[in-house]
């Protein structure tokens, strides 16, 4: 792993000394190694951690004998233009203090790219810290009455020469049994949290204030043709592709992740474009059919003369990779398509990869999930006229289902009752506590510190009625940005490559082709229910007929059969979620834990496996990062 750190001391006449900081950096990196720099001025301490492919480290500039010094790991893709005469990391670092001392924090904007930082500013005595636009890069903080201290892994605090409290937060446990994750500004811990995408912090004189300094609205849509943003769209995407190649420089040692699916193969079609010679590419497969699309990437590895690489996952790699996805995560998380994306950048490790190129986000720019279609189809039934769909529709369908039992008017009782559920509920109206109630599931105790009206759930109607939009699927899109992209993806890519020792990049997630998806109108994105219309317009010349035809797969990892099936799997299982030591964590019910495992196993859908992959994942982080640390009496 890598990334920042630091200490700030409410008394100024305390002492925070670089000897002090070494700890937390060091902490920053994966396999334990001292590769950071760090800088300590009196009360305020600040480090940052090295990863091959990025720009990391610590430069300070004195002001008037004020110094103003900054931390920083990332990319950023603008750094030709913005420091045109700089070279090494700490003249790099330093010319970005420069910029900071010409701009103050406006100069955010003109970074291009994925990064954290800190900034010291002595002479207004504030620290600020900010994170990209979408977070790729995480940024934790724990603020109490005699101290600030942030880290980019939870590790950081665990080694801070000041003592940083950490309680246990129900809602969080409750979230990551609910959707596999913690969403910001929330953590595993009530005293810290993470730092938003697209955001800033400034502490001055013990205050903290957040605010934004990137935003973008749906709220103006182009009056432009479908090919005059197409054309627009290919430009756009190309050039954010030849950003992040003059970076790397040394295109041999680049690969993409090429699961055959649009983004994916786009990348691997622009980048050969560009490079003029065949690509790396890497692709995960699984024996279990339904779980499996690597035909795919074959399609598309052939078409742009790749060369390809391939490794089918097993569950004997799955047991075995948990030591390194656990110390991977810095909280609860328990996507499990983070074993695959490890193994994908291993073997790209192993043939002289350094870099990777990843699809991530084009699914939310450019409306590519299943999801915003089974949507759409609810949306359908509101089309029809109102004298018609309640008066004659709704009681003739619902009398016959009640009447004859048949197939499909049970179907359509069942459409027209979701169909009638407000559209930011119904995205989570399948969800586990939606059918199971939290009180048949979760501990009488912890349902108390929650309250009896929390819902898991609820931050999808808040960015639903948040979001600068006017139509459902711009909205939905909106909600994902912050959820799924930046709460639940990108750390699972991130951490993962991180963990095999290569560094990613997300060319769909540029600024500039982010704020160009939101002109594109939404009917524009997706025809009908046809997922990213638009995108496969633009690249119709590029992806062969296969990509364009094929339907959205996902990249998921089959647990749900491997817990059936495989010996050592399902024993972990039963450890994990009913052993003693498990329940007495008092968190949920024994016998709804019980139920839940009978139930998945006569069950041939993920619905049951999720959850319980989810429940083995918080109790496994639960015995090697809160047990551990309680032995050692922190």
């Amino acid at each position: 792993m890598s990334g920042i750190c630091g200490i700030i001391l409410n008394d100024r006449n305390r002492q925070v000394t670089r000897a002090d900081l070494s700890p937390m950096v060091k902490a920053l990196n994966f396999h334990g190694n001292d590769d950071g720099d760090s800088l300590s001025f009196g009360h305020v301490a600040i480090g940052a951690q090295k990863f091959p492919g990025r720009l990391a480290g610590v430069a300070h500039l004195s002001i008037n004998g004020r110094p103003v010094s900054m931390a920083f790991h990332g990319s950023v893709y603008s750094l030709e233009e913005l420091l045109p005469q700089r070279g090494k990391n700490f003249e790099l670092v330093a010319g970005l203090v420069d910029l900071y001392l010409n701009e103050g924090m406006e100069f955010l904007k003109q970074l291009r790219g994925e990064f954290v930082l800190a900034i010291w500013d002595s002479r207004e005595e504030t620290l600020y810290l900010a994170t990209d636009r979408f977070r790729v890069h995480q940024l934790f903080y724990c603020q109490d009455e005699e101290k600030l201290v942030f880290s980019s892994r939870m590790k950081g605090f665990l080694a801070s020469p000041f003592q940083v409290n950490r309680t246990i937060n129900p809602k969080a446990i409750i979230h990551v049994v609910a959707s596999s994750i913690i969403p910001a500004p929330n953590t595993i811990f009530e005293e810290v949290k993470k730092i938003p995408q697209g955001h800033f912090l400034s502490l001055k004189k013990g205050e903290i204030e957040l605010k934004p300094y990137w935003e973008t609205t749906f709220l103006h849509p182009s009056n432009e043709t479908e090919s005059i943003l197409a054309q627009k769209f290919r430009d756009l995407f190309s050039e954010s592709i030849s950003a992040r190649l003059r970076v790397n420089e040394d295109s041999s040692r680049i690969g993409t992740f090429l699961s055959g699916g649009v983004d994916s193969s786009t990348i691997t079609g622009v980048i050969t474009q560009l490079v003029k010679h065949p690509v790396k590419s890497f692709s995960i497969g699984f024996n279990e059919e339904r779980f499996n699309e690597i035909n795919y990437a074959r399609v598309a590895a052939q078409a742009f003369g790749a060369e390809h690489y391939e490794y089918y996952v097993s569950p004997k790699d799955t047991y075995d990779a948990f030591p390194i996805f656990l110390e991977a995560i810095d909280e609860p998380f328990a996507n499990g398509s983070a074993i695959p994306t490890y193994f994908c950048a291993r073997v790209a490790k192993e043939h002289g990869v350094g870099t990777l190129y990843a699809g991530d986000g084009g699914d939310e720019l450019f409306a590519g999930n299943q999801r915003y279609a089974d949507q759409r189809l609810f949306e359908y039934y509101h089309k029809l006229p109102a004298w018609l769909r309640e008066p004659i529709l709704k009681p003739f369908i619902f009398s016959m289902a009640e009447k004859l039992n048949w197939a499909p008017f049970v179907k359509g009782k069942k459409y027209i009752q979701r169909a009638n559920i407000p559209y930011h509920e119904r995205i989570t109206s399948y969800d586990f506590f939606k059918v199971v109630p939290l009180q048949e599931f979760i501990e009488g105790d912890i349902l108390v510190t929650v309250g009896k009206e929390f819902n898991p759930y609820e931050i999808f109607g808040d960015y639903y009625h948040r979001a600068p939009a006017k139509n459902n699927l711009d909205r939905h899109l909106y909600i994902d940005w912050i959820v799924t992209l930046a709460d639940n993806d990108l750390i699972k890519v991130t951490r993962m490559t991180e963990a095999a020792g290569v560094t990613v990049r997300y060319p769909f997630l540029d600024h500039k082709i982010a704020e160009f998806s939101v002109t594109v109108p939404a009917k524009m994105k997706m025809r009908g229910i046809k997922l990213r219309s638009f995108q496969k317009t633009a690249f119709a010349d590029l992806l062969p007929l296969e990509i364009r035809r094929k339907q959205k797969h996902g990249f998921g990892l089959p647990i749900p059969i491997w817990l059936r099936m495989d010996k050592k799997l399902n024993e972990l299982m039963h450890d994990l979620v009913l052993s003693p030591r498990s329940v007495q964590r008092g968190y949920f019910k024994k016998r709804a834990l019980e139920r839940l495992v009978e139930n998945h196993q006569g069950d041939p859908t993920s619905f049951y496996g999720t959850v319980l992959w989810n429940l083995m994942v918080l109790e496994l982080w639960q015995r090697c990062f809160t047990d551990w640390t309680m032995l050692r009496g922190r």
